[in-house]
């Protein structure tokens, strides 16, 4: 592995877990997965190691993916004068669905993502015949990079996630919708998702697989979640909890008002009648599973027309790094956005000198925006420095991110 790559995969460390989805679907029947699991020497032995990476490929989680996969791919087929853009495309078999064959697809995803898959799926789609689909890097938190990827596009656009806002904090919420939201104001269209129910989703999986052992389960995947998200899923804004759906719900919905964004729900039961992965499941388990999904939803959400958008620099993104060392200390100075995307540059100026560094002073003067994988990037070196780093002109944004997160503790 490249040292550049293992950098980003640090920055990023849900890099396999994107990678195990394409076993889901090769699990689930699709009919494409096979041929591209091969094609990227992707196994089962080569990603599952300890017990809480097996929880990644548990049945469950099978029943889940193909659910939302095809109910999603269902309804976004309906939209066939529109361009579908991915947003955490990963290794799935979307580009080749059937659904999408005559559209024009637009994958996005972590640039470790994309540099893989690009090239494969360029050859697959030489192999077939297959035109009007690209990748492209982009953060789903960063406006300039999915406005970027949308180069080409004229007319209206499908967005779709799956499995993408759970790993998300708040703050980061916000600024995906708002880059939702901006996307579908400027060339119309709609965003398809079912993330906001994937807790209902996955609660309906795991009792048709494991029945009376659905809970234990469920707090073993839960806890392995926990461990690769910076968030807490149950405290999120755009989360509905199958066991306090009245309080999330709202939470929800007030949530949506302020970035912006209408919203319909459709039952995932008007799109998905049976599910391949519970083929070997009793029939009362899967006429269950069924009349579950008439409880979980699709959420389509389109612009509120009615919103006033604050004004932002979005063109004033451009990210900066200064770094000096000095008699064993290391000044850094940041601008712009320390995002998935700028993350790993930080993480690798910080390993290419920091022999013999014992202190780091990061001035944040001009830090517009940190993500997740930005405060990962600063943990780490947090850690490495044995806490002996600071972070100065902290404003108010970013120190609200800081509290928000949890990471006021190191920092603050």
């Amino acid at each position: 592995m490249s040292e550049q790559k293992d950098v980003r995969e640090q920055t990023n460390p849900v890099f396999n877990t994107a990678k195990a989805m394409l076993l889901h679907y090769c699990i689930a029947g699709d009919p494409d997965a096979p041929a591209l699991a091969k094609k990227f020497g992707i196994d089962a032995d080569s990603l599952i190691g300890t017990e809480e990476q097996k929880v990644a490929l548990s049945p469950e989680l099978t029943v889940m993916v193909e659910t939302r996969f095809r109910a999603s791919n269902s309804i976004a087929a309906n939209y066939k004068n529109s361009t579908v853009m991915d947003i955490a495309c990963g290794y799935t078999p979307r580009a080749l669905n059937e659904a999408f064959r005559d559209m024009h697809y637009i994958g996005c995803d972590l640039p470790v993502v994309t540099e893989e898959l690009a090239p494969v799926y360029g050859e697959v789609f030489a192999e077939r015949g297959i035109k009007n689909k690209e990748f492209h890097a982009a953060d789903a938190t960063n406006y300039r990079s999915l406005r970027d990827a949308l180069g080409s596009v004229n007319g209206e656009i499908t967005i779709l996630t799956d499995g993408l806002l759970m790993y998300f904090s708040n703050s980061e919420l916000s600024e995906l919708c708002s880059n939702i939201r901006r996307l579908l104001a400027e060339f119309g269209g709609r965003w398809i998702t079912s993330d906001p129910d994937a807790n209902p989703l996955f609660m309906a999986a795991i009792m048709a697989v494991r029945g009376k052992d659905a809970f234990e389960s469920l707090q073993k995947t839960r806890d392995e979640y926990a461990d690769q998200s910076d968030t807490d899923i149950e405290v999120q804004n755009m989360t509905v909890l199958a066991y306090d759906y009245e309080n999330t719900m709202n939470t929800v919905t007030s949530f949506l008002r302020t970035v912006g964004l209408k919203w319909e729900r459709v039952p995932v039961s008007d799109y998905v009648t049976e599910v391949h992965s519970l083929a070997d499941r009793s029939d009362e388990a899967q006429a269950a599973y069924s009349k579950s999904l008439e409880n979980v939803h699709i959420w389509i959400f389109t612009p509120d027309e009615n919103y006033k958008e604050a004004e932002a620099d979005y063109d004033g993104d451009a990210f900066g790094l200064k770094a000096k060392v000095r008699g064993g200390r290391m000044d850094i100075a940041l601008r712009g956005r320390l995002d998935t995307l700028t993350a790993p540059a930080l993480l690798e100026k910080f390993k290419s000198v920091k022999e013999g560094v014992t202190a780091c002073t990061v001035n944040m003067k001009e830090l517009d925006y940190v993500s997740s994988a930005g405060l990962r990037v600063l943990l780490m070196m947090y850690k490495a420095l044995d806490s002996n780093m600071k972070l100065e002109n902290v404003n108010d944004e970013v120190k609200e991110i800081l509290e928000m997160t949890g990471f006021g503790q190191y920092f603050l």
